[in-house]
């Protein structure tokens, strides 16, 4: 008995992932960055940013990192830090031409586990935007070594819309 046909979606996106890799290596580090801090008590002042702040008192709690191709559509790349230090997530997003989502992948290293973990996730949407497979993967953190441990899950934010981004105001701003 053969192989099940693998979805034509999944196997388009891996496709476009692929093309993206090679891009993303060579014009990641000189891409527009965008910056969003927080500060106050309790942290309930927050803003973005074209450029990093000096000031004491705010707190980096997300960078921003954007590739646009006329060709492919826009890679966005999040840094997002927690204040404790218990964890870090970056996640990457795909949208398409029409800027629209149809990959996201998210890691997570914590420290809120049973021992330090990496967590993995990947989304795949169609072009309607519905989720059509969700993987996850646990390793002991910044290894393939596979693991069981419990751990404080987060989940993963995402807008079906680029322009739903928290981000996309600061970065359209003219």
């Amino acid at each position: 008995m053969g192989r099940t046909q693998e979805n034509p979606e999944i196997l388009q996106i891996r496709e476009n992932f692929q093309i993206w890799q090679p891009i993303i290596e060579s014009e990641l580090n000189g891409s527009t960055q965008l910056f969003h801090y927080a500060w106050g008590e309790s942290y309930q002042e927050d803003e973005w940013y074209t450029n990093e702040q000096a000031s004491e008192g705010k707190f980096l709690f997300q960078k921003v990192r954007l590739i646009e191709k006329s060709n492919l559509g826009t890679f966005v790349y999040y840094d997002n830090y927690s204040m404790s230090g218990d964890w870090y997530i970056a996640v990457d997003y795909y949208f398409d031409t029409n800027d629209k989502l149809y990959f996201v992948y998210w890691r997570m290293n914590t420290y809120q586990a049973d021992e330090p973990l990496t967590i993995e996730k990947r989304l795949y949407f169609n072009s309607e935007g519905e989720l059509i497979r969700n993987l996850k993967s646990t390793y002991k953190m910044n290894t393939k070594d596979g693991s069981t441990a419990g751990f404080a899950d987060r989940d993963i934010e995402y807008e079906l819309q680029l322009n739903k981004m928290d981000f996309y105001g600061k970065w359209n701003e003219e």
